[in-house]
């Protein structure tokens, strides 16, 4: 039995190397048939049977009429429609706004009425003359009487004194410095008639004393305002009638 079958084996050797290699064949020759119908140029696109013949088998193509033509130019926009809508970058449209030479108009500016005081204004003190000279209620020393504002000529002085005098003593003594702010009947002592004769009597190193040292409830300003700042404050309350 084994003498038998050992043939058989034999004869089916050299089959199977023939069917690979004819397997190989039909394989190559599929492979090139579809490497020859789809021609892919360098830019990804198919290329075109005059592409691939070459410069010498196809004649230069002439341009057509719609390609030499030059575009259209695109219609302006009239001064009543404006530019047309534009993209944003969120992907909706606006319109710009249209450009016009018309000078703008500006309205003047409403200056605010002032609110008046809450109180009515402390009456003027009693002024008493001795020896030529208004008695002080307040009396400031004698050295303080000899004091110079270096500040009265300047320009702007007083305006400078308002700007100054409004951020502290505005609230008891009021705005016009007729001692009735709105602080004036919180305090201990009503504060004074900065526009009374009595006061107005004083010489300015006299007012620049009083405004330095102050006499409770009225603080002393010397914590709040340099030198110069309160001879500003003198230079305005000159200007209190």
């Amino acid at each position: 039995m084994r003498e038998k079958s050992e043939p058989r084996r034999a004869r089916r050797r050299p089959v199977r190397p023939a069917l690979t290699a004819a397997f190989a064949l039909a394989a190559g020759l599929a492979l090139a048939a579809c490497r020859d119908t789809s021609v892919v140029n360098e830019a990804g696109a198919p290329a075109t049977p005059a592409a691939t013949a070459g410069p010498a088998s196809s004649p230069a193509a002439a341009p057509s009429p719609a390609a030499s033509a030059p575009p259209p130019a695109p219609s302006p926009a009239t001064p009543a429609e404006g530019p047309g809508p534009a993209a944003t970058p969120g992907g909706g449209r606006h319109r710009q706004p249209t450009m016009t030479n018309a000078p703008i108009q500006y309205s003047p500016a409403k200056i605010p009425t002032p609110t008046p005081e809450p109180f009515a204004p402390q009456p003027t003190p009693t002024v008493v003359v001795k020896e030529g000279k208004v008695v002080q209620q307040w009396p400031a020393p004698p050295e303080a009487g000899q004091l110079v504002n270096p500040v009265k000529n300047r320009p702007n002085a007083a305006e400078t004194g308002r700007a100054l005098y409004l951020q502290k003593c505005v609230d008891c003594h009021g705005r016009e410095g007729k001692g009735n702010g709105w602080m004036s009947r919180t305090v201990a002592r009503a504060p004074t008639n900065l526009a009374s004769q009595m006061v107005q009597a004083n010489t300015d190193g006299e007012l620049f004393w009083k405004v330095t040292n102050g006499r409770p409830p009225m603080p002393a300003h010397r914590a709040r305002f340099d030198d110069e700042q309160r001879w500003y404050i003198v230079a305005f309350l000159r200007t209190l009638k």
